[in-house]
């Protein structure tokens, strides 16, 4: 009897270490990839790159966690795994700073980026979470005829504790604290799970690990404080940096690499920093709507403006993420005005679901230098300009080119996008030059355009893209990074 409820024990606390993994597993993944995003981007290759390093490790661990657990079948075997599995995670939060800066500085394609350095910071770990599940299995079947419930029963703890690591990260923790925190939490987990099983085996020395390690993680989250502040929310990591344009000190948000997203002067100067959202704020003021709609409000410098020049125009911004009003109040001098209602929601389902004609639409939903595919579809001009009233305008930030060919295959791809609907645009560039990239407003109507300091856009006759297929990534990267 006593050798039975022995076994039952340890059956629950086998089935708690493959929860803990799993939980583990899911939010180290989700890590992974915002850990990447301010050096290499967030686009469909780093996620790529994570997911696939991550997959591959972990098969190379399967298989040799089953050759290990048939040749030693130690239960102590596991709490070693787990220390091992935590110090690796250590060791992705102790380095992975210096090798972006790395990868960055000596591997051009962002793709080969991505791939390295996940394989440098994330396959470790991988590889050891790998080898623990087969280890737990061996460990817990003991008949034949119990096979399938052993193996079952891990698989499913497992695997609910990779759903609750999902949400519990996606939802509460990437809300509350950072990634190096989170990571940080990672590891106590892990070193807390290991002493479920087996807790008076080499007690003083796990003891004495333990502590070392969390001492190291505690050095290393005071020593990688950043200078500048990181935000992770649900839907993006935000750093916000300071630096000087034109002579002057500007607070800056990005989400990437790539480009800033939004940013202000810190001398309390209310003028927008960027030519392309002064560009938009001209020949929106000249165009003298009732009612604007703005796609993408970042920290909302440019409704804020536009609000004060026409204080009694209606101002509607569409921003999905809404912590960002937070963010915006508290580093970004925000006060919202009474003629500017914040919406917050997906600007696609904004549009499928809103009906009331604006004046002009506004477009500039770029996230790190690109726009979202879904912002690039027939569906999405059709969903867009339905929204415009019969003398309205829709002025978008575009980031591509008119000379190479790749930025032109872009810009063309997202001309194509309105000009089923709105046949006549306009554009302007920083110093009215055809720039081989960099940011141009576009405006399109349904009659014919008038507005100072604009040229005629002839019809690029570029690719009309789908829900069902957009190229976005192969565009976007063709264009940045071609001759």
């Amino acid at each position: 009897m006593f050798a039975i409820v022995t076994e039952m024990k340890r059956f629950g606390e086998r089935e708690l270490i493959a929860f803990g993994t799993g939980f583990a597993l899911m939010t180290f993944e989700l890590v992974a990839a915002r850990i990447l995003a301010p050096a290499i981007g967030s686009s469909t290759y780093v996620w790529t790159s994570v997911i696939g390093v991550i997959i591959a490790a972990l098969s190379f661990g399967y298989w040799q966690g089953g050759i290990l657990a048939d040749a030693r079948n130690r239960q102590s075997d596991i709490v070693w795994l787990l220390v091992a599995t935590a110090i690796t995670i250590v060791w992705t939060l102790g380095t992975y700073g210096p090798i972006l800066t790395w990868a960055v500085a000596w591997l051009h394609d962002p793709r080969l980026q991505a791939v390295v350095a996940a394989t440098i910071l994330f396959a470790p770990a991988s590889f050891l979470f790998g080898v623990i599940s087969p280890y737990l299995a061996k460990l817990q079947v003991h008949s034949l005829a119990a096979t399938g419930r052993a193996i079952a029963s891990l698989g499913a703890c497992n695997s609910v504790g990779g759903i609750v690591g999902t949400f519990t990260t996606g939802f509460v923790l990437f809300n509350v604290i950072g990634l190096r925190e989170t990571l940080g939490v990672l590891i106590a987990m892990l070193l807390a799970t290991s002493w479920l099983i087996e807790r008076r085996y080499r007690c003083t020395l796990r003891l004495m690990i333990s502590c070392g390690i969390g001492a190291m993680v505690g050095i290393l989250l005071i020593a990688g404080a950043s200078r500048e502040i990181a935000i992770d929310t649900a839907t993006a990591h935000y750093a916000i940096t300071e630096g000087q344009r034109d002579g002057e000190l500007i607070r800056t948000l990005r989400t990437g690499p790539n480009a800033a997203q939004s940013a202000v002067y810190l001398g309390g100067s209310d003028r927008l920093t960027f030519w392309y959202t002064r560009e938009i704020a001209r020949v929106t003021i000249a165009q003298k709507p009732a009612r604007i709609l703005i796609l993408g409000g970042g920290v909302f410098t440019l409704p804020q403006y536009l609000a004060h020049q026409l204080p009694n125009t209606t101002i509607d911004v569409v921003e999905i993420d809404p912590q960002l009003e937070t963010i915006a109040t508290q580093y970004f001098n925000y006060s919202h005005p009474a003629n500017v209602q914040l919406v917050f929601r997906d600007a696609r389902t904004y549009l499928q679901q809103h009906h009331a004609p604006y004046d002009v639409i506004i477009g500039d939903v770029y996230g790190d230098g690109q726009i979202p595919p879904s912002f690039m579809t027939a569906e999405y001009g059709r969903e867009l300009t339905a929204q415009l009233a019969p003398q309205g305008v829709v002025l978008v930030n575009v980031i591509a080119g008119l000379e190479r060919s790749s930025c032109r295959a872009l810009f063309g791809a997202l001309d194509s996008v309105y000009r089923p609907y709105l046949p006549y645009a306009r554009y302007s560039t920083q110093n009215n030059a055809k720039t081989r990239r960099g940011n141009y407003v576009g405006i399109y109507g349904r009659q014919p355009l008038s507005f100072a300091a604009t040229t005629e856009l002839p019809p690029l006759h570029g690719t009309l893209y789908y829900d069902n297929f957009v190229p976005s990534e192969h565009l976007y990267y063709a264009c940045r990074y071609s001759r």
